[in-house]
């Protein structure tokens, strides 16, 4: 595939060219907002007088109060100062551009370089700096400055990327830490007042929610401490500042108080949970603590407990799916398999299926390890292999509760699988998962587990296998060139999209964590136990004869369903490739 060609670099406005932050641009500023009637007169005189009680800038009470919002706010001092306004994600930010701007400056004046070009370096801010701190930056840089508007999260989003996540509290730490951390004695009324260690835990914390990851990995090494999140599906290392490596042993000891866990044993495993706010969200986070040669390892699962159940038709499947799944999950008995690997979504289709069978008249109950999601109206089940408390025998027992839907979390043995196929003989319509690579070899996953081939030809109505993709961040997605023979292929498989084909990928960008993408998609391939396929199931044929005739009777595979996205412009062929496989 040919390398996009990266959009041309936008100008900033040169310091020559500016008029900088200070009471007579402050004037201007309100008056242009008064001109533009963003905020009235009453407005100003009343935000006038507060400023002179607190001695906050009226700007910035404007904008902390709501009174106009962060966009009106760089809309109003670009046309007065003439900066101008541009998107971080617009410029393609070399490391060597940089190691121009040490952290503690950048860090301190929250600017961000973004463009070096012919002697000029380009400075992102999100406030219009005064000219004392321009003068004093071209100073210390030794360079004739220019400058671009942004939005402020974007700003704060681009200083945690290039120069480490909290920076200015790890600076504080490591000045206040004793010469030979490793060798100190462990005080553990000291540790529990390290504030500060907290505080940088909380950091990393936030830092993981934002980015709406699963879980946050803190990692020592030998010389190094590596912080690494995952975020849909992939991990992707956040940078941290330099010289953290010196506080590993604080930062896994106040991740155990954190916990609630003893600090004081280092030896062996520990497990706890934290409960956190943040924003207007609650979420749990079960901490797992494991021993290694440098140090403990800390991983953080970040949990909702504010999950918002996804209806059937809002989860993003295509128009040739849909109606499949939705037709299987109108039976009245049978058997649902959904497979894939971890990680792909399985447990949220499922939970989206029981939430559209949810009814009064309807009877659920779930056997889960564990129960991830709560759901009212239904009775859920978590097993426990220690008391013997297994997904066979509680099967048994949950038979006589008069179900009309089971879910049963995962089918991972041949006692299981019997009772799940022999329970929708009894009018029962059971949904379960399985880890197969794709639809048909679930029906050999089957057979291999012991059930006979003539059951699961008469019990299984469908199996939806399912990857996530992710999508192009839409804030620095740009058209992107494909190679000929992967264009042809994928216009092939959808000629009605010839002309209107979007082939995109993305930049990079603050939002994204300049990684491209930014969310997942759920791609899908459904197959319906039609009579031939029956036929084949009870001959035990091989799961690719099955497959070749469930893609004439009109199955949508895996890596099709894919290219649709691709077409629509939700996410990239690499990525289509890299859940779906090279070819089929």
């Amino acid at each position: 595939m040919s390398a996009p060609q990266p959009p041309p670099v936008p100008t900033g406005a040169l310091q020559d060219e500016i008029r900088f932050y200070g009471p007579d641009l402050v004037q201007d500023f309100i008056a242009h907002l008064l001109a533009q009637r963003r905020v009235s007169e009453e407005q100003v005189a009343e935000v006038q007088n507060r400023a002179s009680l607190t001695g906050q800038p009226v700007d910035r009470l404007l904008l902390e109060e709501s009174i106009i919002d962060e966009q009106t706010y760089l809309e109003a001092y670009s046309a007065i100062s003439g900066i101008p306004i541009r998107k971080i994600g617009d410029y393609k930010i070399e490391a060597t551009i940089m190691e121009r701007v040490s952290a503690r400056l950048a860090l301190r004046h929250r600017v961000v370089p973004v463009a070096f070009s012919e002697g000029l370096l380009t400075l992102a801010v999100s406030r219009v700096p005064p000219s004392v701190t321009v003068e004093g930056l071209r100073m210390v840089l030794e360079t004739p400055l220019a400058f671009i508007l942004c939005n402020d999260s974007d700003v704060s989003r681009s200083l945690t990327y290039f120069y480490g996540l909290g920076a200015e509290t790890v600076e504080e730490l490591i000045a206040n830490a004793p010469e030979d951390e490793e060798e100190r004695d462990e005080d553990i009324s000291v540790v529990s007042d390290e504030t500060g260690m907290v505080r940088f835990i909380n950091l990393i914390i936030a830092e993981g929610i934002r980015l709406d990851a699963t879980d946050i990995h803190i990692e020592p090494f030998e010389d190094k401490l590596r912080l690494r999140c995952r975020v849909d599906g992939i991990l992707q290392e956040v940078p941290l500042p330099k010289g953290v490596e010196k506080l590993k042993r604080s930062i896994s000891s106040a991740v155990k108080i954190m916990a609630a866990m003893d600090i004081a044993e280092r030896r062996k495993p520990h497990d706890g949970r934290i409960k956190v706010r943040f924003a207007e969200g609650e979420y749990d986070l079960r901490v797992s603590v494991l021993p290694t040669a440098y140090g403990e390892t800390c991983c953080l699962r970040i949990l909702s407990r504010s999950t918002v159940f996804t209806d059937l038709d809002k989860l993003g499947l295509s128009p040739n799916q849909l109606p499949r799944i939705r037709a299987m999950t109108d039976l009245p008995h049978g058997v649902i398999l959904l497979t894939g690997p971890t990680g792909s979504g399985k447990t949220t289709t499922l939970y989206a299926i029981l939430s559209r069978l949810n009814t009064t008249g309807v009877k659920i109950i779930t056997v889960e390890d564990p129960v991830e999601y709560q759901m009212e109206g239904i009775s859920q089940v978590q097993v426990h292999s220690k008391i013997d408390l297994t997904f066979a025998n509680v099967l048994r027992s949950v038979l006589r509760h008069d179900p009309d839907v089971i879910l049963i979390g995962e089918i991972r043995d041949s006692e299981t699988a019997d009772i799940a196929v022999r329970s929708s003989l009894t009018g029962h319509l059971v949904l379960s998962t399985l880890h197969t690579n794709d639809a048909p070899s679930a029906v050999t996953r089957l057979t291999d587990m012991g059930v006979e081939p003539y059951l699961i030809a008469s019990c299984v109505e469908g199996i939806i296998a399912q990857r996530l993709v992710r999508r192009v961040c839409p804030q620095c997605s740009h058209p992107d060139e494909l190679v000929p023979e992967t264009r042809d292929e994928i216009l092939a498989c959808y000629p009605d999209y010839a002309e209107t084909a979007r082939f995109v990928m993305g930049n990079g960008c603050p939002n994204c964590a300049f990684t491209g993408y930014r969310g997942r998609s759920a791609i899908n391939e459904v197959m319906v136990m039609s009579d031939p396929i029956r036929s084949l199931v009870v001959r035990r044929e091989p799961a690719n004869i099955i497959k070749d005739l469930a893609v004439e009777e009109g199955m949508v595979t895996l890596r099709r369903d894919g290219f649709l996205r691709v077409v629509e412009g939700r996410t990239s062929v690499e990525e289509v490739l890299r859940v779906a496989g090279k070819s089929e």
